[in-house]
């Protein structure tokens, strides 16, 4: 699944340092003005080009939303995967899973916001997107999974509802923070994390 997403971005026009900057344009429009507000006009002008040379790269705006999220939910998946994957403790498999949330969200904060703000099955190619959030919800709960199966984690957590505590965490974030905010990104992960490894702890373990 993660190849095909692979397979369906690249490609000549899309691998260019202008399709780059229409993609980050998008993102950044999509987040000020919403989806269905923005126009391709909007975008053409944000990246000081005619609104009919996007069609060089794109045939419709449905086009740049999906180049807007794929890229950063695709980047997280795979190193999401590599996290779960390797001979890592649950515990230090979930501080690192942590954290590459955290820094993609500092990386593509527009981005994830749109990701976060769309019905995706409204969508023509809501499926993809859908497929690819529900591939990093599952490394997720594998991970606690593993650590209530190797008794690091509390036996009564459900891995399920347990991740969709901490993505109400971490994704509501997008609703408030901003690069002037008081907090740093840092400061803000480390804290999220003291949070979730103190809501997960076994505390009868010996």
């Amino acid at each position: 699944m993660l190849n095909e997403v692979k397979k369906r971005s690249f490609n000549t026009k899309k691998s260019s340092e202008k399709f780059t900057k229409i993609v980050s344009a998008a993102a950044e429009i999509f987040r000020i003005k919403g989806y269905k507000e923005a126009t391709l006009e909007d975008i053409a002008n944000e990246v000081g080009m005619l609104k009919g040379s996007l069609y060089y790269y794109i045939s419709k705006k449905d086009d740049l939303l999906y180049e807007v999220v794929q890229r950063p939910l695709y980047e997280m998946t795979i190193n999401l995967k590599n996290i779960a994957e390797s001979q890592s403790s649950p515990t230090e498999k979930l501080e690192r899973a942590l954290k590459n949330h955290v820094d993609s969200f500092e990386k593509y904060q527009s981005e994830l916001f749109v990701w976060i703000s769309i019905e995706w099955f409204h969508s023509d190619f809501g499926g993809e997107i859908a497929d690819l959030g529900n591939e990093y919800d599952r490394l997720f709960r594998k991970i606690i999974l593993e650590g209530v199966e190797t008794n690091n984690f509390r036996n009564d957590l459900d891995p399920k509802l347990m991740v969709f505590a901490i993505f109400g965490i971490y994704n509501y974030m997008q609703r408030w923070y901003s690069t002037e905010s008081h907090y740093s990104m840092d400061e803000i992960g480390k804290q999220f994390e003291k949070f979730v490894r103190q809501a997960v702890a076994n505390f009868d373990k010996r």
